[in-house]
């Protein structure tokens, strides 16, 4: 039967690097595999539902560096509130610093662990005071149950891994493992090395997606968007590179990159008497360096760009785990003169308040609403509720995922300002990018 203890039977702080922490962390993995092991097979008895849940702390790291605080204390901090979310029989064991592996054993359905997400994500809700600052810390889960998605301990405790980190490279709170997504990580493992040579040997490529003004109709801007293909691999999704560049250090690099190359494809445009707006994705990890402003500022003086026709595009969420940090870098970054986007806007926490904190100049309706704007009346009233709400601020509207004109000219009478998608032109190569404006403009 599974042991029933409190989860804080296997809550054994880790110690310092001089004592038996190694010795320490392999006892708590051993005890970790047995009781999930014993789940398992009173579940499959009993026909239950045994669930493991990894909590990440995303973006611990960056209080360390602001505030001097360890990410071993931030999760001393947090370790209560995940404990006061759990029952009396469900397990757990910190695997480091920063990550949580949780064990729900004899659950009646598959939707129960995704409930119990929930509960220990409100559990954080309110922030916490380190160094008599107060904090928001977010916690990210990935969410996987047998017997549905693994068939012993070793697949539950891995696909629940697998699903923490698509979570994390998603920037949402939370996912539940599906069977592609093991393939997807078999196909992809290993892929650091070649990202890393494909970033110095300039293997990427950047294409563009065309943004038009729905008032005149003529493109004034683009987005850049990542592509990279590998002869064994296809096309890599680009949320795949995302996840394998913050997952091994190189986000830095690739931001770079990426910046670089849009820069120097804008400097080509304006000698062949072309002049775009460029936009640039940024990943929530690099909106917390702090580093981040310096290298934009010396990537515009390189490449003799003018700030003004520089977008960065930021997540909504990106933000959440430190208002003031974020708030900071977007301040310095308005001092470089480059305009400020939140991409996929409508599917963050507090939309109002994010527009009247931050220094933005452009918001991005997320493509969900729109897409099914014509069919569905709740998000033809999002979209239009975002319209209206960027324009109370002064900022530019734009709709993603336009995929046909009757939405296009749907958007154009609720006074869009621009739009992007299929409909308008797909991402294309720089080159090719050059011969639809001509056709279009």
């Amino acid at each position: 039967m599974t042991d029933t203890r409190h989860p804080s039977a296997l809550a054994t702080p880790l110690r310092g690097p001089n004592d038996d922490t190694r010795i320490s962390q392999e006892l708590q993995r051993t005890a970790l595999k047995s009781s999930l092991t014993n789940a398992i097979d009173h579940a499959r008895m009993a026909q239950r539902v045994v669930a493991v849940l990894i909590i990440v702390l995303a973006r611990s790291d960056r209080l360390d560096a602001m505030l001097g605080v360890s990410t071993r204390q931030i999760m001393q901090d947090a370790l209560p509130r995940i404990v006061a979310a759990l029952r009396p029989a469900d397990r757990f064991i910190q695997l480091s610093d920063d990550k949580i592996c949780v064990i729900l054993p004899n659950l009646r359905s598959d939707a129960l662990p995704v409930l119990a997400a929930g509960k220990i994500q409100q559990a954080f809700e309110s922030p916490f005071r380190i160094e008599g600052n107060l904090v928001t810390i977010r916690p990210v889960v990935g969410i996987a149950t047998f017997p549905a998605q693994a068939a012993n301990a070793d697949e539950l405790l891995v696909h629940a891994d697998i699903a923490e980190g698509i979570a994390r490279s998603r920037d949402i709170l939370h996912y539940v493992f599906h069977a592609d997504d093991r393939r997807a990580a078999d196909t992809y493992t290993g892929l650091n090395t070649e990202l890393r040579e494909a970033i110095r040997t300039n293997q990427l490529e950047v294409h563009y997606q065309p943004k038009i003004e729905l008032k005149t109709g003529r493109c004034r801007g683009v987005e850049a968007l990542l592509r990279w293909t590998l002869p064994d691999h296809g096309a890599i999704p680009p949320p795949v590179v995302v996840r394998v560049a913050e997952g091994n250090g190189l986000i830095g690099a690739l931001t770079e990159w990426v910046l670089n190359t849009t820069l120097r494809h804008q400097s080509e445009w304006k000698r062949q008497g072309i002049t775009l707006d460029v936009a640039v994705n940024l990943s929530t990890i690099t909106l917390g360096d702090a580093e981040l402003p310096s290298f934009i500022g010396h990537a515009l003086g390189v490449w003799q760009a003018e700030p003004a026709r520089l977008t960065l595009e930021i997540t909504e969420d990106a933000t959440i785990n430190d208002i003031d940090y974020s708030l900071a870098i977007m301040n310095q970054l308005k001092k470089l003169g480059v305009k400020l986007s939140v991409d996929d806007f409508g599917t963050g926490y507090s939309s109002l308040s994010y527009v009247k904190r931050f220094p933005l100049d452009e918001l991005k309706i997320d493509k969900l609403f729109v897409q099914h704007m014509r069919n569905n009346k709740s998000d033809q009233q999002i979209v239009r509720s975002v319209i209206d709400l960027a324009h109370t601020f002064d900022l530019t509207v734009v709709a993603e995922g336009v995929e046909d004109e009757a939405t296009l000219k749907d958007l154009k009478r609720m006074g869009c300002d621009q739009a992007q998608g299929y409909t308008i032109s797909p991402a294309i190569a720089s080159v090719a990018l050059i011969a639809w404006l001509k056709r279009h403009n």
